[in-house]
């Protein structure tokens, strides 16, 4: 059996344990073929969801729990493990050792001609800035593929609204609300990322390590020296060339800004700094200490700027 061209397959850089999942595919993908070895036998299964730590696989006939088995991806890449559990038609495969995630999605799209190269969904939490009819928020995603991904929201989104995302390290994204739920939603990019683009920045965020929202992140020591700065929690973005980065305000002066992000910046970095609804602009990097970056503006944030970024925005 080889791969289809559109994979319904999950991968998942969050390192859960498996367990039964529901499928939700598009009707037209399949998932990425697979086996079991057990002993001498050789079971057919298809292959669910992959983690760093074990498998969620479809399986056809009853197999042994607990037994040394090894499972074989489409790609030829093994990995010796047990069967956790079994039901209803599929089971979890919990691996010896955790494996390279991103490296095997990478092995499966070596298998594919150019024209059929596609990075099928991957699981990521990471921070997002989600922009919707003025207002921004720093969210939450859930996953991300090249056409488009889910995220965490509390904004009231409506299918066909069109919205702006912006992950940790990529260009902003624009697209469509494709749908909804409760602080939930889908969201399809207008222009698909390549796979060129996409894997190098799947293989950045697993080193970094799945992270939450950087208002889940703990505040520390302020750099801000000006005793009158205004302390705040709202959203902002930077950009380092042509690489974007999600930060929160922390504390705020007509000439200063202290921001938690985990962008990876030098003091006398030059940064643009996007602040919420009065728009952005340069700002040199003083200071760097602990996930926060303190920056002095080119020119000062006028009162009226000030007045609309600190209305009525969470105190830290």
């Amino acid at each position: 059996m080889t791969q289809a061209a559109a994979s319904a397959t999950i991968f998942s850089l969050a390192g859960d344990p498996p367990r039964a999942l529901v499928h939700d595919g598009d009707g037209h993908a399949e998932f990425d073929s697979a086996h079991l070895h057990d002993g001498g036998d050789r079971h057919a299964c298809a292959l669910h969801k992959l983690s760093a730590v074990g498998a969620t696989l479809r399986v056809a006939e009853a197999l042994r729990e607990d037994s040394p088995m090894r499972l074989e991806l489409a790609n030829g890449q093994s990995m010796d493990g047990r069967l956790a559990w079994h039901s209803a038609g599929e089971a979890g495969f919990v691996f010896d050792q955790p494996i390279d995630v991103v490296g095997a999605l990478a092995r499966n799209l070596a298998n594919l001609p150019a024209e059929r190269r596609r990075v099928p969904r991957v699981e990521t939490q990471q921070a997002v800035s989600l922009r919707h009819k003025g207002n921004v928020e720093l969210a939450r995603s859930r996953n991300i593929s090249q056409g488009g991904a889910g995220i965490e929201t509390r904004l009231e989104l409506a299918i066909g609204d069109p919205v702006q995302l912006v992950f940790d390290g990529l260009r902003p994204l624009d697209g469509t609300v494709r749908w909804t739920g409760p602080r939930l939603a889908g969201v399809a990019f207008h222009e698909e990322l390549g796979w060129q683009v996409l894997m190098p920045w799947l293989r950045q965020m697993q080193q970094n390590g799945s992270a939450g929202t950087h208002a889940d992140a703990p505040h520390g020591e302020g750099l801000m020296p000006d005793k009158h700065a205004i302390r705040i929690d709202a959203p902002a973005r930077v950009r380092e060339g042509v690489r974007w980065w999600n930060a929160r305000i922390r504390a705020l002066t007509a000439h200063l800004v202290e921001l938690e992000t985990r962008a990876p910046v030098a003091a006398k970095s030059q940064l643009w700094v996007s602040l919420p609804h009065v728009g952005g602009g340069p700002a040199s990097v003083l200071e760097v200490r602990g996930g926060r970056i303190l920056c002095e503006f080119r020119l000062p944030l006028r009162p009226t700027d000030l007045g609309i970024i600190t209305s009525q925005r969470r105190p830290n």
